[in-house]
């Protein structure tokens, strides 16, 4: 049969190895909720950027067509015009009716350009709204996982270990008891 000092040794080295591993098993809980925070701060930052250069090529592809909706009316304006100034002269007519109708055309044509900066402007303004948005979803995404706290994954580390003293310091004051007794 085993004394009991054996036996209490043995427990009390059984509780050494369970300690360090519960020290161990908290350090790596600490590291693995760090590597969660890293990865997840920059996933969401690589979204954001994602994002933001999508919204930037579509304003890119609204300037160009904006762009090319105005030179295809100039085109347009300049063919009408030239088509009337041609018509009135082979017909020899000439003057103020002229005049006014050319004038209509560059009319048309600069409203035309007029409503077409303003629904770009309208969609720059909005694609501005919508990266703050993309930026404040990034910051939202980034906040919803927090690094490790240090402090308590001392204390959770250092726990099981000083637990394991006390139950030395105690398994000693038994031993010495038990020599003096």
């Amino acid at each position: 049969m085993c004394e009991p000092t054996t036996i209490a040794l043995a427990s009390l080295a059984i509780e050494g190895v369970t300690a360090v591993a519960k020290s161990n098993a908290a350090i790596e809980k600490h590291n693995e909720k760090n590597r969660r925070y890293v990865q997840n701060a920059q996933n969401a930052q690589d979204a954001y950027f994602a994002k933001t250069t999508q919204e930037n090529l579509r304003v890119r592809q609204e300037q160009t067509k904006a762009s090319q909706k105005k030179r295809d009316a100039d085109l347009k304006s300049m063919k009408s015009q030239s088509t009337a100034s041609a018509v009135a002269a082979g017909s020899g007519v000439q003057g103020v009716d002229v005049e006014r109708l050319l004038v209509d055309f560059e009319r048309s044509e600069g409203m035309l350009a007029s409503r077409t900066d303003q629904q770009l402007a309208g969609i720059m303004q909005q694609s501005e709204m919508n990266k703050l948005g993309f930026r404040s979803e990034a910051i939202s995404r980034i906040n919803s996982i927090q690094p490790a706290n240090y402090a308590e994954t001392m204390f959770n580390a250092i726990t099981p270990i000083a637990e394991f003293g006390m139950s030395a310091l105690d398994y000693k004051a038994d031993q010495k008891e038990l020599e003096d007794g």
